[in-house]
C-alpha cells in the first residue's frame, strides 16, 4: 500500500489540521489549472487520494496489526476506487468552475483596470527612482557639497525600487496582456446574438446583443475560526445566482456610452472644476455624470441598467454620508468654492469602514425591505430580491466601493 504521509509530506505522527494544510499547499501546486507537466492531473488525483484516505480511514488502518492486512481488505479496494474517482471528478469540476470565473472575471473589466494601475504605478516607480537617483547629484553641483549625504538615505530606497524594476525588466510596463484589445472592443458593438428575446432595457427591440449579467447573492453562513492572538478568519458562505438580463444592440451602445460619460465627468471636475475640496469634486462630477447618462436615457428611451442598485437601505446611507461630509466643509458664494476641515479624514475614514455596520442597523430597522430596489426590476431579478437576494455583502470597505464601481461601470 501506498505511504500516504510520504505523498503527503508529513509525519506519520501529523494531525489533522496538518494533513489539511499540506494538501491545501499540494493540490494547489499540483492542479491541471495551474502545473502545465504531463503529470499533474495523476499527481493531483494521488494527493486527493492521500488525503481522502487520512482524514476518513486512516483510524479504520490504525486497527490493523500491518499494512497488508488492511490492503487486502474490500473496505480499502472500494475506498481506494471512489477516492480516485471523487478525485478526478473534482479536478474536472474544478477546471470548469475556475474557467467560467476567470472568463466572467475577464470581461467584467476589473481585470484591465487592475493592469492599468499596475502600469501607473510602475511608471510612477521610474520616476521616483530617478529622483531619489539624481537630486542628491544635482543638488551638491548645484548648491552645496554637503548634500551628497542626503544619498545615504536616498540611495538605498533607489537600489530597492531599482532591484524590483531590474528583476521586472523585461515585461515591466506591461505585466500581462489586455482583455479589451482594439479587436475584441470592435467585436463587441459588431457581434449579433440571434434570438427571439425582447430587450428589457428597450422596447420594441430584439434582444440581439450580449445581455447584461446581474450578480446577486444571499447570505448562509458567517464562518469565524481563530487560532488565537491576531489570528482569526472569517468566511462569508454565500448562494450564489447570475441573471442574464436580455439587451439589444442600442441599449449596449446607449449603457456604454453612459459608463463613459460619468468616467468623464468625474475625471473632468476631478481635474479642472474649481473647487478646494478634493471630495466635493469627486461628488459633483459624479452628480453631473448621473445627470448627463440619464438625459442620455431619456432621450433614447432606454432603461438605465444600474439601478438595481439604488435600494432604501442605499439611499438612506448616501444621505448619511452626505451630511457627514457636509458638517465637515465650509461653503462661500462670493466667489463660490467649497472647502474641507481636518476633520474630513475622520469622516472619509468612517464611511468607508463603519459603512456596513450602517447596512446591518437598517436591515434590523427595515428587514428585507432594505436591500429591495426602488424601481422595478427584470422579473426574474425582482423575484430573486424578494427570495433575500442582495448584490453585495455588508463587509467595510467593499460596501461602499462595489456600489459606485458598479454604477460607473454599469
Amino acid at each position: 500500500m501506498k505511504n500516504y504521509f510520504e505523498i503527503l509530506q508529513i509525519p506519520e505522527n501529523a494531525s489533522s489540521d496538518d494533513i489539511r494544510k499540506s494538501y491545501r499547499r499540494l493540490a494547489k501546486q499540483y492542479h491541471p489549472d495551474v502545473n502545465k507537466s504531463p503529470d499533474a492531473h495523476e499527481r493531483f488525483c494521488e494527493i486527493t487520494e492521500a488525503y481522502e484516505f487520512l482524514m476518513n480511514h486512516w483510524p479504520r488502518y490504525a486497527d490493523y496489526k500491518n499494512t497488508e492486512d488492511y490492503r487486502n481488505t474490500e473496505a480499502y479496494e472500494k475506498f481506494r476506487q471512489e477516492a480516485r474517482e471523487k478525485a478526478h471528478r473534482q479536478a474536472k469540476m474544478r477546471y470548469e468552475k475556475f474557467q467560467k470565473q476567470h472568463e466572467a472575471f475577464q470581461e467584467s473589466g476589473i481585470n484591465d483596470i487592475a493592469l492599468l494601475l499596475t502600469i501607473m504605478m510602475r511608471l510612477v516607480s521610474i520616476i521616483l527612482f530617478l529622483f531619489l537617483l539624481v537630486v542628491p547629484v544635482v543638488l551638491t553641483f548645484t548648491q552645496h557639497w554637503t548634500f551628497i549625504f542626503m544619498a545615504l538615505f536616498m540611495w538605498p530606497f533607489a537600489a530597492i525600487i531599482g532591484w524590483y524594476i531590474h528583476d521586472n525588466f523585461r515585461h515591466y510596463l506591461m505585466p500581462r496582456s489586455l482583455y479589451y484589445t482594439p479587436q475584441r472592443i470592435r467585436a463587441l458593438f459588431q457581434e449579433i446574438h440571434p434570438t427571439e428575446l425582447s430587450c428589457y432595457y428597450c422596447s420594441g427591440k430584439t434582444a440581439d446583443s450580449r445581455p447584461y449579467k446581474m450578480d446577486l447573492l444571499k447570505l448562509k453562513d458567517v464562518k469565524f475560526k481563530s487560532g488565537g492572538y491576531r489570528q482569526h478568519n472569517v468566511n462569508y458562505v454565500n448562494q450564489s445566482v447570475s441573471i442574464a438580463v436580455p439587451r439589444s444592440r442600442k441599449a449596449f451602445i446607449i449603457h456604454t456610452v453612459c459608463a463613459l460619460i460619468k468616467v468623464l465627468s468625474i475625471l473632468g471636475c476631478m481635474l479642472f472644476l474649481n473647487i478646494s475640496s478634493v471630495v466635493w469634486r469627486f461628488i459633483i462630477g459624479m452628480i453631473f455624470g448621473g445627470l448627463l447618462s440619464r438625459a442620455v436615457l431619456l432621450i433614447t428611451l432606454t432603461k438605465s441598467n444600474t439601478t438595481y442598485l439604488v435600494s432604501v437601505g442605499f439611499m438612506v446611507r448616501i444621505a448619511v454620508w452626505i451630511t457627514g461630509i457636509a458638517l465637515a466643509s465650509r461653503f462661500y458664494l462670493d466667489p463660490f468654492n467649497i472647502r474641507t476641515t481636518d476633520s474630513i479624514y475622520f469622516v472619509v475614514t468612517s464611511i468607508i469602514i463603519f459603512d456596513s455596520f450602517l447596512m446591518q442597523l437598517l436591515s434590523l430597522i427595515l428587514g428585507r425591505f432594505t436591500a429591495l430596489p426602488v424601481i422595478r426590476q427584470f422579473p426574474e431579478a425582482d423575484c430573486m430580491f424578494r427570495q433575500g437576494y442582495v448584490v453585495y455583502n455588508d463587509v467595510p470597505v467593499l460596501s461602499v466601493i462595489y456600489p459606485l464601481f458598479r454604477w460607473v461601470a454599469g
